[in-house]
């Protein structure tokens, strides 16, 4: 089953032992731009497991 991913979603990502939630901020077709604790982050889909909420404040620009 395949997770459906819009920006600003906030997803859990596993790897390995570490399991995060970091939000969606740009979608690229081999991997997603991720936030977590102020930095920007590469991530491959295959990492994320499920979506688990939606970020409702605007983004910082």
């Amino acid at each position: 089953m395949a997770i459906k991913l819009h920006s600003y979603n906030i997803v859990r990502v596993k790897d390995g032992d570490s399991i995060i939630n970091c939000t969606v901020i740009k979608l690229f077709k081999d991997y997603a731009q991720i936030k977590l604790d102020g930095k920007l982050f590469r991530v491959p889909y295959h990492m994320m497991d499920k979506v688990v909420g939606h970020e409702l404040l605007m983004p910082e620009e």
